[in-house]
């Protein structure tokens, strides 16, 4: 005998105690006297039947005549008691239910327009002002410098280091691609910010849908929407370039995958994929996986759960080991340090690079500093991004959804609270989290009311009260955002360096300036040359290809140094014997230029080195006097 596995089309063997096709032998043709195949076991996808040999002969007794006739499957007596007998339906049953489901009965097209207004609304406030405030940062100079890099072929203009995983840079890259360069829309930095505002309104959606299809209220949607995209906190950091931007999109759009899956597997298939791009557009959304996890156990059914949870945990590591992949490919997974056998070379290291950023500590940025710059912006936002998942993790006992949220959000409140380096912009994965938690309790809070009166329309009312309260505070505590102009001194610094800085000169700058003056049609380039040797300064302080190669350890051969507020604190944890520290030693100031950064001042002075062997750059008496007098005097210019 034998197992055979089928399909539901495969045509079935003859079954033990069926009527043959024919009374003269089996249905093949085969002939007559031979053993015809028997199924002794059925299931839905195999059967166990018995096999015809060659040679071998029927029993008699089992030979079909062509009379056999088959047993009725109803009996005549039991055929007319079925015929005579009454068919009746169960009767039409309606659930009568108290409470209204539905507070404003509203059509699906007039829900799609209120979201595209609110989109509206969240597209002006983003763009508005967005190339002058907040001014130009490092990151985005660095984010911005390395995507052009990706255009070129490389991962960045200078060593890849493993700070954080390509693939953010290179959606930026796609960007930049799409739009024709990087000086379409102004300056570097701006051409960012505009691919920055599409993440921030795609985040915004994602937001608006998670609530909705958590909740089923179109108004704690719209709460959780409005708190997302209007709080100052929001303005300031979402219209800049990070990398966190990209992260919370796509982990945002993983969790609504989830919300939605109903248990089917090409959601939480796409889910996985789409945390797995977070990961690799910053890494630190690693921290969310086990809530995810949790999000992805609740959004299955039971009968799918172990394979749908082995299906999204192993498709979520699939994706993120890439970048180790990568690492392990290139040689530069160990550090050279632990003299491995095959490492012949010194070289960066993946892992050396995860121990460096564990060992930072705090004076390029603290939680505490982070926290009173969180809390002088918006106050009632901090307040309620720990009030509402308190609330959530509490309720949570009663309703799984709440507590998945509150997990969410305190896992990314645990690894800003760790200790260690803190930097201001590591709020934003919070602000959505935060909005979706408070849109989530804050129904939940209103429905209890609504159980007593029995009309839902007054949790409506109430969550479009809390939405026309919010906006005006955020608008007024936004107001910096909507006409200060802290950009403008970065941009008079590169107009100056245009006019007035020899193009083959060796100058010491900040990232935001990199691709501006090193690439042709630069703010800071005009019609001109570009500016080959313009160096970001971390790069000449610890990169030995330019301080040692390039400079041959020399101070005296840098010639200018474009230095801000955040440079000048940077030089001093480089310590005295660094090359750019030593060159400041023998600096002049040349220009300067200011500007209102909230309730502070940017400033950024151009510094020029005064060589001890080389001859410096002549300049007439007419510049020196000009630049004495931006400076209060010939005095006050010496003395400085």
């Amino acid at each position: 005998m034998t197992v055979t596995y089928r399909s539901t089309q495969d045509q079935e063997p003859q079954e033990l105690g069926s009527q043959p096709n024919s009374g003269v032998g089996p249905r093949d043709g085969s002939p007559p006297g031979l053993v015809e195949p028997v199924i002794l076991y059925r299931a839905h996808n195999f059967f166990l039947r018995t096999v015809r040999r060659p040679g071998q002969r029927e029993n008699p007794l089992r030979r079909p005549t062509g009379l056999t006739t088959m047993t009725p499957r109803v009996s005549l007596s039991r055929e007319k008691h079925i015929a005579t007998s009454e068919t009746r339906m169960m009767p039409n049953i309606t659930l009568n239910t108290t409470r209204q489901t539905r507070a404003i009965p509203l059509p699906a097209w007039a829900e799609a327009i209120i979201v595209v207004m609110a989109l509206l609304g969240v597209l002006a406030a983003h763009a508005y002002n967005m190339f002058n405030f907040p001014r130009f940062e490092l990151d985005e100079g660095t984010y911005m410098s390395n995507a052009w890099a990706i255009t070129r072929g490389m991962l960045s203009p200078y060593p890849y280091g493993y700070g954080h995983p390509p693939l953010g840079w290179m959606q930026i890259a796609g960007w930049l691609q799409l739009t024709g360069g990087p000086f379409t829309f102004g300056n570097a930095i701006d051409s960012g910010r505009v691919f920055m505002l599409f993440y921030a309104i795609g985040s915004a959606l994602l937001v608006y849908l998670i609530v909705r299809r958590m909740t089923g209220s179109r108004g704690a949607a719209l709460l959780g929407l409005a708190l997302f995209s209007f709080s100052p906190l929001s303005i300031t950091y979402q219209r800049q370039v990070y990398l966190d931007n990209i992260a919370t999109f796509w982990m945002l759009l993983a969790l609504y995958l989830l919300v939605a899956s109903n248990s089917r597997l090409k959601y939480i298939i796409g889910a996985a994929i789409a945390f797995g791009v977070a990961f690799l557009s910053k890494e630190t959304l690693a921290v969310c996986f086990p809530a995810m996890i949790y999000a992805a156990w609740m959004y299955t059914t039971k009968f799918q759960r172990k394979f749908g949870m082995v299906a999204f945990i192993y498709t979520v590591l699939g994706t993120c080991s890439i970048w180790v992949l990568m690492a392990m490919l290139k040689g530069e997974f160990f550090p050279y340090s632990w003299h491995l056998p095959w490492d012949l070379h010194e070289h960066l290291s993946f892992i050396g690079t995860f121990i460096g950023q564990a060992e930072r500590s705090e004076s390029n940025g603290s939680f505490i500093g982070s926290w009173s710059t969180w809390i002088g912006n918006d106050p009632v936002f901090i307040i309620i991004s720990l009030a509402a998942p308190a609330f959530n993790l509490v309720y949570g006992w009663w309703n799984r959804k709440h507590l998945m949220l509150a997990l969410l959000l305190f896992s990314y409140w645990a690894f800003v609270a760790r200790g260690g380096q803190t930097l201001s912009f590591y709020i934003i994965p919070i602000i959505p989290l935060t909005a979706i938690n408070a849109a989530a309790a804050l129904n939940t809070i209103l429905s209890w009311p609504v159980k007593v009166v029995r009309f839902d329309l007054v949790r409506a009312v109430l969550l479009m009260i809390a939405i026309a309260v919010m906006l005006p505070y955020d608008n007024n505590q936004a107001g910096l955002s909507f006409y200060q102009h802290p950009t403008s001194a970065q941009e008079q610094a590169l107009v100056w360096v245009r006019e007035h800085v020899p193009h083959n000169a060796f100058m010491v700058i900040n990232s935001y300036l990199y691709l501006d003056l090193r690439l042709p049609g630069g703010q800071g380039v005009g019609d001109g040359a570009p500016f080959p040797h313009a160096e970001v300064y971390w790069n000449v302080a610890y990169d030995p290809q330019i301080y040692v190669q390039e400079l041959e350890t020399n101070w005296d051969r840098i010639d200018y140094i474009i230095a801000d507020s955040e440079m000048l604190s940077d030089f001093k944890t480089f310590g005295a014997n660094n090359i750019i520290n030593q060159a400041m030693q023998h600096v002049i100031p040349l220009a300067q230029f200011s500007a209102n950064d909230h309730s502070n001042q940017i400033v950024i002075t151009v510094y020029q080195v005064i060589h001890k062997y080389a001859p410096p750059i002549v300049k007439s008496s007419q510049q020196i006097e000009a630049v004495a007098t931006q400076f209060g005097g010939m005095d006050e210019w010496i003395h400085a």
